[in-house]
């Protein structure tokens, strides 16, 4: 009796996995359509992909199959004859169900046989289609009202809303628990802030209210958010949702983004598809932001992740391109003490290296007499010079010619009269400067306080002044 348990045991757990692997077929019967064809593709990382292209035939049918399972996630069916309209479906577990739906309207006249989960998901939809509706409506009618009464009934409604959408919501998840349906509404949702009280003696109470409201939201955003579920990336709104944290609930500043975007990658080992999405996510950030010294979060996830081998989609040919990258951009962070700059030759003679000045700021202009950008930008800066001097700001400008013809460089000089600041240049190709200050145009202006420090770089000119005043303010 015991081996014909065992043997009924491994032939269930053989015909499961049997049928996991038994790939998928989906069918899809389009009335009033045919001898057409249609896409079925899916999301990824904020983007929609194609899986499966398949002919719709005379009696409106078209099937998309294939041995191989699909990876789970939501997908769409596409038909680019209908102006590309499409029809969402989940794929989980089941891969094998019928649809059937019209020209005239394929949301609305929408049936599928066969799966559960796509029929509840279809029903959530219209759902909360329904709600948005009804609460659009509310929120206008109460903008549209003056009385105090009706603008309190509104409110209520409102409220009733929010609580059948929730319970309707938890219903389904407990549904479903385990199942797509079931992650996908727990990652929309949004953390419940709850009544948070602030002390009495608080002078400003709306604005500390509003700060506690922020901290708590930051730091119980990803409560429902299974960052070790692979199936989250195949869904419309996982990027949205990881964008939207990075870039409005973390601070803009480099160290902050470095410290949560590092925590997020961390968490989702284990989800290969999510923890490479988060670091190529990371790797591209400081691209796709405007504030100065952001490049730190590039060196970092490179080094983190790239350089160490972990990003195992990265060929050897991207590697080495990152590793230049990091070489020339490492030594010059915002934060870091700037590169040596060792016996320049100097404007009219002499030598100077950069650890001979001590002024409370210092202005590192790399320049060529020839480019178009220096002819205007190296006048503007010596007038800028000029005004800080004026007002009693202790500034030098090292300015330093890129090229090694002494006769454009000397012309330059005396014909726009910056002969009182420091003109410099590396005669003998010493200082490795262009890799050292990662110098691939000119102008490139770096600014520096009293101990060598790089306080900002790739200034430009109008900037030099702003940045110098708010620094002095701040320190009285």
């Amino acid at each position: 009796m015991k081996n014909k348990i065992s043997i009924i045991i491994i032939f269930t757990l053989f015909s499961y996995s049997f049928s996991l692997a038994e790939g998928y077929k989906i069918k899809v019967q389009m009335n009033g359509l045919s001898d057409s064809i249609a896409y079925l593709g899916y999301y990824y990382s904020g983007k929609i992909l194609s899986k499966d292209t398949a002919k719709i035939n005379k009696k409106g049918i078209v099937t998309f199959s294939n041995k191989k399972s699909l990876e789970q996630g939501v997908y769409l069916v596409l038909f680019p004859s209908l102006k590309m309209q499409y029809l969402e479906i989940l794929i989980g577990k089941n891969q094998k169900f019928n649809i059937e739906t019209d020209t005239s309207n394929i949301i609305k006249n929408l049936k599928i046989k066969g799966d559960k989960q796509n029929v509840d998901f279809y029903k959530f939809q219209n759902f909360m289609r329904q709600e948005s509706n009804k609460k659009q409506a509310l929120f206008l009618q109460k903008r549209l009202t003056k009385n105090k009464d009706s603008i309190l009934t509104i409110t209520k409604e409102i409220e009733q809303c929010d609580k059948e959408t929730k319970a309707y919501w938890n219903m389904l998840s407990t549904k479903w628990k385990g199942h797509l349906l079931s992650t996908i509404i727990d990652a929309m949702r949004e953390p419940e802030i709850p009544n948070l009280k602030i002390p009495d003696n608080i002078i400003n109470k709306d604005s500390a209210l509003q700060t506690q409201q922020y901290l708590y939201n930051k730091e119980h955003y990803f409560d429902y958010i299974k960052l070790k579920d692979n199936r989250l990336i195949r869904t419309p709104f996982f990027a949205d949702k990881i964008d939207y944290y990075m870039t409005h609930l973390v601070i803009q500043e480099a160290d902050s983004i470095i410290k949560e975007g590092v925590q997020l990658i961390e968490k989702s080992r284990g989800a290969d598809d999510i923890f490479s999405y988060l670091i190529r996510y990371m790797f591209g950030y400081s691209n796709k932001s405007k504030l100065m010294g952001m490049d730190k979060i590039f060196v970092t996830i490179a080094e983190k992740y790239y350089l160490t081998g972990e990003a195992k989609w990265a060929d050897s040919t991207f590697i080495e391109k990152i590793r230049d990258r990091v070489n020339k951009i490492k030594p010059n962070l915002i934060g870091n003490k700037a590169p040596d700059l060792n016996n320049l030759s100097l404007y009219p003679t002499g030598k100077i290296s950069l650890k001979d000045l001590h002024n409370k700021y210092i202005v590192i202009a790399f320049w060529e007499p020839h480019c178009g950008h220096c002819k205007k930008a190296i006048p503007a800066l010596h007038k800028a010079y000029k005004n800080l001097l004026n007002k009693g700001i202790d500034i030098e400008v090292l300015a330093i010619q890129t090229q090694l013809k002494e006769k454009p460089w000397i012309d330059f000089i005396k014909n726009k009269k910056i002969e009182d600041w420091i003109n410099a240049y590396d005669q003998y190709m010493i200082t490795n400067f262009r890799n050292n200050y990662d110098i691939y145009s000119t102008p490139t202006l770096y600014l520096l306080d009293k101990d060598k420090k790089i306080i900002a770089k790739r200034l430009a000119v109008e900037q030099i002044e702003k940045i110098i005043e708010y620094y002095e303010k701040e320190k009285k």
